[in-house]
Order: C-alpha cells, then sequence, then structure tokens
C-alpha cells in the first residue's frame, strides 16, 4: 500500500493490522514542510564589535523571510486540516502551528484516509498520551 509510507511506528501500523471497530489512537500528524538551512556568515573574518554581531533590523527579517517563505507549509496544514473536517475530526483535533502538526484521535480507517492525504508527510504514535480509563 502506498499510503503506508507516511506511517511510522511499529506500534502504529500494529494497530492498523489488527484494529478492529471503533477503537481510537492518539496519534501525531505532522505536514510536509520545506527544509530549513542555517543562515551562513558572509566572509571568513573573525567578527569581534558587539554591533556586527546583532541580528539585521525587524523590517529587514521580515523582508527576506517573506522572499523565502513559500506556501507549502501553510498548504500542508490546510490540506490536513481540511481532511479532518471531512472525517469528522476537526473538533477533536489539536494543532500546533510551531511544528506543524495536529494531535487528534482517530480510528484505523481514519488514520489510513489521512495518510492518503497530500499534505501529510508523517503519521506517528502520540507516546505522551495516557489513556484516562485505566
Amino acid at each position: 500500500m502506498a499510503t503506508t509510507a507516511s506511517i511510522q511506528g511499529a506500534e502504529l501500523v500494529a494497530f492498523l493490522h489488527d484494529s478492529r471497530g471503533d477503537l481510537t489512537k492518539s496519534i501525531i500528524i505532522e505536514s510536509a514542510r520545506p527544509t530549513v538551512s542555517a543562515p551562513s556568515r558572509p566572509g571568513r573574518e573573525a567578527v569581534s564589535s558587539p554591533r556586527r554581531m546583532l541580528p539585521p533590523p525587524a523590517a529587514a527579517l521580515l523582508k527576506r523571510r517573506a522572499k523565502k517563505v513559500s506556501g507549502t507549509a501553510s498548504a500542508a496544514m490546510g490540506d490536513i486540516e481540511q481532511a479532518l473536517k471531512r472525517l469528522g475530526l476537526d473538533g477533536l483535533a489539536r494543532r500546533n502551528d510551531l511544528s506543524g502538526s495536529f494531535v487528534v484521535e482517530a480510528t484505523a480507517e481514519q488514520i489510513r484516509e489521512l495518510a492518503a492525504t497530500p499534505g501529510v508527510r508523517a503519521i506517528r504514535p502520540n507516546r505522551r498520551h495516557r489513556n484516562i480509563a485505566s
């Protein structure tokens, strides 16, 4: 199955294989995001002036960021959000814009459908989630 490439973790694969009925699993859905590289320092000279060590003004950073940031990250999050709405999970999903992910409890069939969503990079189990019932 081509959609299983985004599903990570033996625990989640076993859940998908052995699932029955309406059992749910807490998962983290990571969106596709552009790769980020650390900025390089122009030249090879040693910087000794504290003023030259300061970051550029905020306006210059905003201009630079506007040129570099493409719509792929926000588009991927939008694709996932639309898939969650289609599956009826949008009310339960917790969105994390900083990491570009959603946390939600979903059934095996819903996880398979989410894995087929174009904006999904990875789906992994939420290991920090504790079952309240036990």
